[in-house]
């Protein structure tokens, strides 16, 4: 059994470290691209979203290095991730790709015993023993917590270091540092070592930058090349921001939280009382923060054709026209160039501060000079 996966933001590098450590092989497909998102496009079929097109290309770039079994995630309600696998097995069985394939539903969708047997499926050519494995898996999970972690410290901070992009150049030797870990204790440590350096930085606590909400379909809020990397983006334009969906989120809301996220439920929303399927809800949900927690506004991002988010734009729209929610939606496809992705960014972060600038002159905080 050789492992494969689709390349989900940071998921090669957790990948790797867990196989390793519980002496799997895998194969890591090549890193997202254009040419791979073209001849995925290639292949799949018409009118299919961004993420699937990329993942045909993780699998078929796998194949050709010898993988046999693909492990990914899946989903439910309504939303095409949930008919992902059976889908991407069609296609690839088409291209001579006859793959075995292990999906990591819900457990609310499948039940704990069909999800604890997927799992053993996962790691059952592992030579060691329940208690490595055990062992393995939550120090991978450390891993993770610990990196978004320090994620999220870097998009809040960066806008207040005195030395323009030294939060951002930390985080990417941290990454980068992960990549070549020789193992899990190894990983940590660094993770450990970039938190120590990030809180060196000598920060301009004067400065009074925007605070943004980033949210939207899972995918391209994971994956850099998936949303053209609009984090960078958004730290080289000094904007402060959040975002609540990451993969330890999936984990800790499919894997790990007995109710198999649908704990969340608890949580009420006028503006969405139901699933609709994918993470619609939790994107509306961050409209509750803008309004409870002063947020300058949301970015809203997800792939042409992605049914959900294309109903929690709606709910956003609506909150524009009569409650002044100023929200950025951005639209991935195949077709997008990164300078119009810039400048839409761009336009819209000057805006908000042209706006809070008007408000302060308009209550007398400010003489009126743009401080941004």
């Amino acid at each position: 059994m050789k492992i494969t996966f689709p390349r989900i933001g940071d998921s090669h590098i957790y990948g790797r470290l867990f196989f390793h450590e519980i002496g799997i092989d895998i194969v890591i497909p090549a890193p997202n691209s254009t040419e791979g998102l073209e001849r995925g496009s290639a292949k799949a079929p018409e009118d299919i979203c961004l993420p699937f097109k990329i993942m045909i290309d993780n699998l078929l770039s796998a194949w050709e290095q010898g993988a046999d079994t693909v492990v990914m995630p899946a989903t439910m309600g309504p939303c095409r991730l949930g008919e992902y696998g059976e889908l991407l097995a069609v296609v690839l069985r088409k291209q001579g790709c006859d793959y075995r394939w292990i999906l990591l539903d819900a457990l609310s969708a499948v039940g704990s015993k069909e999800l604890l047997h997927r799992l053993g499926q996962v790691v059952e050519g592992s030579p060691c023993r329940k208690r490595q494995i055990l062992s393995a898996l939550s120090g991978t999970y450390s891993i993770i917590k610990n990196f978004e972690k320090l994620e999220a410290e870097v998009r809040m901070l960066s806008p207040y270091d005195c030395r323009r992009g030294a939060s951002k150049s930390i985080l990417r030797n941290c990454r980068r540092g992960l990549e070549k870990a020789s193992d899990i204790s190894n990983a940590l440590e660094i993770i450990r070592e970039s938190r120590r350096e990030l809180k060196e930085l000598d920060r301009d606590k004067e400065r009074d930058p925007l605070r943004l909400l980033v949210t939207g379909e899972i995918y391209t809020q994971i994956d850099a090349f998936g949303n053209h990397h609009v984090e960078e983006i958004l730290m080289d334009l000094g904007v402060s921001f959040e975002k609540s969906i990451s993969i330890g989120w999936w984990i800790r809301n499919t894997i790990l939280n007995p109710f198999g996220g649908m704990l969340s439920e608890a949580k009420k929303n006028p503006l969405m009382p139901h699933r609709i399927g994918g993470y619609a809800k939790e994107t509306v949900n961050e409209a509750l923060r803008w309004k409870k927690e002063g947020f300058d506004g949301i970015v809203q991002m997800f792939p042409v054709g992605c049914m959900p988010e294309i109903v929690a734009k709606s709910v956003f729209d609506g909150l524009a026209k009569d409650e002044g929610l100023p929200v950025l939606t951005i639209v991935f496809d195949e077709m997008g160039g990164e300078a119009g992705y810039l400048t839409r960014i761009e336009a819209f972060v000057d805006m908000l501060y042209r706006k809070r600038e008007m408000n302060d002159v308009l209550s007398g905080n400010r003489c009126g000079v743009c401080k941004h």
